[in-house]
């Protein structure tokens, strides 16, 4: 019982403490990316650092940790939100076919295998590349990602840049045709 009162008071202290502090890492996120709910990265804020707290886990840098927290959360919520509109535009899609009454199982086979082509072609990136190019194809911004990652634009633009020539030559090398003529 005294065990969970502590930790109740150190959330508590911390969420006080650092409350602005979290507010002002999200709200740099919401000044890129509108979509951001800030009181739902902020409620996702609490639970991961009370997550933490309970788990016992010792934190030497609060800043940097809060910091963090907030980072991964408003990457998840991106995530969701990207997930989110892929699955209205694949709907919207399925919809169109089944109204044009167009069979594309064989083109939903094609794209499936297409998908796990590029996903492993990605993975073959080397490892600074192959980040910008996953968040990238997430829809992020270069203007984001560079945030994220505390670069430049210039950095995060040359690295993107420089992914997506290596991604389309080892597709290229595996004979698929990734530009519409």
């Amino acid at each position: 019982m005294g065990s969970d009162f502590r930790k109740e008071q150190e959330l508590s202290y911390l969420i006080e403490r650092f409350s602005g502090f979290i507010r002002a890492q999200i709200n740099k996120y919401c000044v890129v990316h509108s979509t951001l709910d800030v009181e739902d990265i902020l409620q996702e804020t609490r639970i991961k650092l009370w997550k933490i707290i309970y788990s016992e886990k010792k934190i030497r840098n609060y800043a940097s940790y809060i910091k963090k927290i907030v980072d991964t959360s408003v990457m998840d919520f991106l995530r969701k939100y990207k997930r989110e509109e892929g699955i209205y535009f694949h709907e919207m899609n399925r919809k169109i076919c089944e109204k044009n009454s167009f069979d594309d199982t064989d083109f939903l086979y094609e794209q499936s295998d297409l998908n796990d082509i590029v996903g492993k072609a990605i993975e073959g990136l080397i490892e600074s590349r192959k980040k910008v190019v996953k968040l990238y194809l997430l829809n992020l911004s270069i203007e984001e990602i560079a945030f994220y990652f505390h670069w430049t634009p210039h950095k995060a633009r040359n690295l993107l840049y420089r992914g997506l020539l290596d991604l389309k030559k080892i597709l290229k090398e595996k004979k698929i045709d990734y530009e519409h003529k």
